[in-house]
C-alpha cells in the first residue's frame, strides 16, 4: 500500500487529484493535513469537499469508498511543528509527500500571510519529509514563477527574472527549497485554472472569474443607471490599461487533474512539468468572448489609454493584480510533459468557442437567480434577447 501525506485537500487541485488517483488505484491511501473552519472540523471540511468533487467528476456513488482511503489530521502548514507531527501514529508508513497547500493571493501581501503559507509552509513540509525519510516529494507550484520573463520558460531551469507580486516570489523560493532538499522530487506548475473542456464548468472559480463577476456587476449598475433592460448592449467606456498578449494560458481543471494524476505515477526523476497546455489564448479572444456573451461595448485594452473615470479606478483597484497575466509574453515549454505523457494529452485547445462555453457555464452555475444573466448565458451571440 502506497501511503501519501497530502496538504491542500480542500483546494481545487488537491481534491481533484485525490479523487482521480483513488478512482484509478486501489493500492493508495492518504493522510491529509487540513484546517478547521469556525463551524466545521477539518474532517468535516474534507468529507464535504471530497463529496463535492466526486459529484463534480460524475461519480458521487464512489464518495464513501474514496473517503475510506482518506484520514485527516487537523493542522496548518505554517504553524505545525514538523518534529511533533512526525510522531503522529497516522504518519507511520508514509513514504510520499504531496504538498499542494498554498495561498493564491495575487495582490499585495502587507501582513506577509501569502509568503508564510507558501514559503514557510513548504519549509515545514520539507523538514517533515526528511524526518519521515520519504522516498518522494511532490510539489504543486505555479508556472508563473517565471515572473516577468519575456520568452520561453524552461521546465527544468527556473530563473529569477523578477516577480509581479509576492505570490510569484514565494512560490519560486518554495520551489527552490524542494529542489535543494536532497529528496527525489516532482514539481507540477499549473497556469490559470479554468473550467473543464467538456462543458466549461468549475467547482471553485478563482482568478479570471473575478473579471467575469466584476463586468457583470458593472453592466448591471450601468443599465440600472441608464434605465435600460440589462439584456441589451451597453457601452461601458472602460479600459484595461495593459499590453494585449498572445499567450494567456488558461488550463482546464480536468486537464490539470488528468496530467498531474498521470505524472504522479511516473518515476520520480527530479523533474518539473508545466501543466499549462500548449494552446494559449490571446487577450483579444478573451475580450471578444466576454463582451460577446455579456453584450458589452466600449471595453478596450490599451496601455497608453488612461481614462481616469470612476469605473476604471474601481477596476484597477479590484482587478489590477490580474493585469500581468493578460499581458504576459511568456511561452511555457512542454518538453517534459511531452516526453512523459506523449503528444496526445496536449491535443486540446479552448479557442473562442471553448472560452464562450466556460463563460456561459460560470454565469449559469454561480448566478442562477439573476434572470438577465441567465438569459444572456443561454442565448447565442448575435441572437437578440427578449427584454
Amino acid at each position: 500500500m502506497k501511503k501519501i501525506f497530502l496538504t491542500g485537500i480542500t483546494g481545487l487541485v488537491g481534491s481533484a487529484f485525490v479523487v482521480a488517483l483513488l478512482r484509478e488505484r486501489q493500492d493508495c491511501e492518504f493522510v491529509c493535513l487540513a484546517r478547521k473552519s469556525p463551524v466545521k472540523s477539518a474532517k468535516q471540511r474534507t468529507e464535504e469537499i471530497i463529496r463535492d468533487e466526486c459529484k463534480f467528476d460524475g461519480c458521487p456513488e464512489l464518495a464513501d469508498q474514496i473517503l475510506s482511503k482518506v484520514q485527516v489530521i487537523e493542522g496548518d502548514v505554517v504553524t505545525i511543528n514538523p518534529a511533533e507531527l512526525a510522531k503522529n501514529p497516522l504518519l507511520k508508513g508514509v513514504d510520499v509527500i504531496f504538498h499542494c497547500a498554498a495561498d493564491v493571493n495575487l495582490g499585495q501581501d502587507p501582513t506577509g500571510k501569502t509568503y508564510r503559507i507558501n514559503y514557510e509552509g513548504t519549509k515545514n513540509m520539507v523538514e517533515l519529509a526528511k524526518l519521515l525519510k520519504v522516498k518522494e516529494f511532490h510539489y504543486v507550484g505555479t508556472a508563473y514563477i517565471a515572473g516577468k520573463l519575456a520568452g520561453v520558460a524552461l521546465e527544468d531551469k527556473p530563473v529569477d527574472n523578477g516577480f509581479n507580486n509576492p505570490y510569484e516570489e514565494s512560490k519560486f523560493k518554495a520551489e527552490m527549497l524542494v529542489r535543494e532538499s536532497g529528496i527525489p522530487f516532482t514539481i507540477y506548475r499549473p497556469a490559470i485554472i479554468t473550467g473543464r473542456r467538456s462543458d466549461g464548468r468549475i467547482r471553485k472559480p478563482l482568478a479570471f472569474y473575478r473579471i467575469l463577476e466584476f463586468l457583470g456587476k458593472l453592466k448591471s449598475h450601468r443599465c440600472t443607471k441608464l434605465g435600460i433592460p440589462h439584456v441589451l448592449p451597453v457601452d461601458l467606456g472602460i479600459n484595461f490599461a495593459t499590453i494585449p498578449s498572445e499567450h494567456v494560458y488558461f488550463v482546464p481543471i480536468d486537464y490539470v487533474q488528468e496530467a498531474i494524476t498521470a505524472l504522479f505515477q511516473q518515476p520520480v526523476t527530479n523533474t518539473a512539468y508545466h501543466v499549462t497546455g500548449d494552446s494559449p489564448l490571446t487577450t483579444r479572444q478573451i475580450q471578444d468572448a466576454v463582451c460577446g456573451v455579456l453584450r458589452l461595448e466600449g471595453v478596450s485594452i490599451d496601455p497608453n489609454e488612461n481614462l481616469p473615470n470612476r469605473d476604471n479606478k474601481l477596476m484597477s483597484r479590484f482587478l489590477g493584480d490580474l493585469f500581468p497575466y493578460f499581458s504576459s509574453d511568456i511561452v511555457f515549454d512542454q518538453s517534459n510533459v511531452r516526453k512523459a505523457l506523449g503528444d496526445k494529452i496536449l491535443d486540446w485547445e479552448y479557442g473562442t468557442k471553448g472560452l464562450e462555453i466556460l463563460i456561459r457555464s460560470y454565469y449559469k452555475d454561480y448566478f442562477p437567480k439573476v434572470e438577465w444573466l441567465q438569459k444572456l448565458a443561454n442565448t447565442p451571440m448575435g441572437v437578440p434577447v427578449e427584454e
